[in-house]
């Protein structure tokens, strides 16, 4: 006997396909795809001519040794002439460094031609030479910036673009030493590709990563000398208030700067380099004592910030936030009775509440230095009758909304005194208004008995 039916139709459960990476080996990929998997991070890595190379020898090279290896890998035609051409110039390192000016000019010849077959040997070998002539290439490193720069520039290859940065990046590290002291005629040079003049995205993305490890090595030395550091950053901050002042368009400079602070900051998976917190707590104490009336210095730091917040978790970002907090505390108590300037209120009240409200607060730990630092700007404000910006009220509402009622409760009265005061009266409907409408249960519970 057949089963009865219940009337009812079973729905087939709908299948939700979802995306896989392919197994195929040979794929189609945009351009802009492959320029987004591209890691320009040699600092990690090893080069193969370094672990072939018989560091004990003295006459051992790595030019030489390097030359060898891609003398059986590459076989194209411009590459088999310089081989011919450079060979009986670098046996020894003695002799490389004999022969440095004629090695450079064979190796700026054949790059300059462009011939992408040819260009990976070629650039690995730029950056084996600099590592044996090591200072001694100082005569030969501003051509080979610009040689290197202006192939990445303009080649449309995605291979070339990331073989030239590489040899960028490893250029920098062998010569940090040289480099590091100053880099403000680095920066120079390199000002161009970090976005100064018109380029494309990943150009700009992939200098200032390839910059950075200078960057960071500066912060690494500043508890003994503070000139690198201050030089560097100095030199960063004054080229974007000189542009800003031009009336230029400077937002593909901020993005490369951007890039190049934060990638400097932070560390392998969501921390920080062991330099980061120094080089933030230094951009935030000279962007504090020299802001001045513009805006481009606090949009550099609130980019950074933005960035940061992102890479990191609560835990990790803790160095920098208690910073920033420490130093509005000390700044606004310091002075006792006297002023903070204006533009650093506005800098702290901006940089509150970025670290507020990006990821919904998620990085803030501590929620009692943040009341602290809230009290204290509006107790700047009102001591000298200023009129407050929407971005406190706004900073103040996200804090109470946000902060554990067992840290908020203490608080609440300092900080709804210094709201419902006289001088805040035209301010004060609108901050209710804004605090009712984000969360109206604790409104009701914390704002609302003012009203009575």
């Amino acid at each position: 006997m057949a089963a009865m039916s219940s009337g009812k139709k079973l729905k087939s459960s709908k299948v939700v396909k979802t995306g896989t990476l392919s197994r195929k080996k040979h794929r189609f990929e945009s351009f802009s795809q492959r320029v987004a998997k591209l890691n320009i991070d040699p600092i990690h890595k090893r080069r193969s001519a370094e672990k072939d190379l018989n560091e004990d020898d003295p006459k051992a090279s790595y030019f030489k040794s390097d030359l060898e290896k891609w003398r059986e890998l590459n076989l194209s035609e411009n590459f088999a002439d310089f081989v011919r051409e450079v060979s009986p110039l670098c046996n020894t390192l003695p002799q490389v460094l004999h022969y440095h000016s004629d090695i450079a000019r064979i190796l700026a010849i054949y790059i300059r031609k462009g011939d992408a077959l040819s260009l990976e040997p070629l650039l690995s070998l730029l950056a084996s030479f600099a590592h044996d002539l090591a200072v001694k290439f100082e005569t030969h490193f501003s051509d080979a910036i610009a040689l290197v720069t202006s192939v990445a520039a303009k080649h449309t290859d995605v291979e070339v673009i990331e073989w030239s940065f590489n040899c960028l990046a490893w250029l920098f590290k062998y010569l940090s030493r040289l480099l590091v002291p100053d880099l403000c005629p680095l920066l120079q040079i390199m000002s161009p590709l970090l976005g100064k003049e018109p380029q494309k995205l990943f150009t700009v993305r992939f200098a200032a990563e390839s910059l950075s490890f200078l960057l960071r090595k500066a912060a690494l030395v500043h508890h003994k000398d503070h000139k690198p550091l201050q030089n560097a950053v100095g030199f960063i901050l004054d080229a974007v208030d000189q542009l800003d002042q031009e009336g230029k368009d400077i937002a593909l400079y901020y993005y490369g700067l951007k890039i190049l602070l934060v990638d400097a900051i932070q560390g392998m998976e969501r921390g920080l380099h062991s330099a980061g917190p120094t080089l933030y707590g230094f951009l935030v104490d000279n962007i504090l004592s020299r802001l001045g009336e513009g805006t481009a210095r606090l949009n550099i730091l609130e980019g950074v910030t933005v960035g940061l917040i992102h890479h990191t978790d609560a835990s990790t970002f803790r160095p920098l936030l208690d910073h920033f907090l420490r130093r509005i505390l000390h700044e606004t108590r310091q002075r006792l009775g006297a002023q903070l300037p204006d533009h650093a209120v506005r800098m702290c009240e901006r940089l509150l509440c970025v670290m507020s409200t990006v990821r919904k607060g998620s990085r803030v730990q501590d929620w009692s230095l943040m009341l602290d630092a809230l009290l204290e700007l509006l107790r700047s404000r009102q001591e000298h009758d200023e009129k407050p910006t929407e971005t406190l009220f706004e900073t103040a509402v996200i804090i109470m909304q946000s902060a554990p009622l067992d840290v908020l409760l203490p608080k609440t009265r300092p900080v709804m005194d210094r709201i419902s005061n006289d001088r805040y009266q035209d301010y004060f409907l609108i901050f209710c208004d804004f605090f009712c409408k984000l969360d109206q249960e604790r409104f009701g519970n914390l704002i609302h008995p003012y009203f009575v």
